[in-house]
């Protein structure tokens, strides 16, 4: 694990050019609201369902690890 804090090009997170995230937290949960909502409609196979679920997990684990990601940030600022 790397040891200090990286700033700039040096951050894995850091996209040049841009100063927000690609993602965010709300946009992460709406995401999984949608594809869960969609895994409920009726007349669509098992498997689709499946894979519309397991999408709406993956995206409520995005915001899990974005929000675990601020967290750090702010710890590492002080």
């Amino acid at each position: 694990m790397l040891e200090g804090k990286l700033a700039g090009k040096d951050d894995p997170t850091f996209r040049a050019g841009r100063t927000e995230q690609l993602i965010n937290i709300a946009e992460c949960l709406e995401y999984a609201d949608h594809y869960k909502r969609l895994s409920g409609a009726s007349g669509i196979s098992k498997d689709r369902a499946a894979v519309l679920k397991n999408i709406a997990r993956t995206f409520v684990g995005l915001a899990g690890q974005l929000d675990r990601l601020a967290t750090l940030a702010r710890s590492e600022e002080r």
